[in-house]
């Protein structure tokens, strides 16, 4: 059997940082998704509104508070990193 030779592992001097999104970046990925929740949000009521068919009505009623939740969600999200900005100020 061949016995492996033991190497050591040299550390890099450089040290190493996980960088995240910054707060800009943060504020437009969440601005985006507000905005596109919203619409589908818009568009489940209007639909709710329309039809007349019951099982429609009902598919598009509970369409329409999980987007609406998700909205707001959302919203309360973007208010916070709003209120975070200011603070930073």
């Amino acid at each position: 059997m061949v016995k492996k030779k033991k190497v050591k592992k040299r550390g890099s001097s450089l040290k190493r940082t996980t960088k995240g999104p910054n707060n800009q970046r943060r504020f437009s990925m969440v601005f985006r998704r507000l905005v596109f929740f919203l619409i589908f949000f818009i568009l489940f009521l209007v639909l709710d509104l329309v039809t007349s068919n019951e099982l429609w009505s009902s598919f598009f009623g509970i369409g329409k508070l999980i987007f609406g939740f998700i909205s707001a969600s959302l919203l309360i999200v973007l208010l916070v990193l709003w209120f975070l900005k200011i603070m930073k100020k």
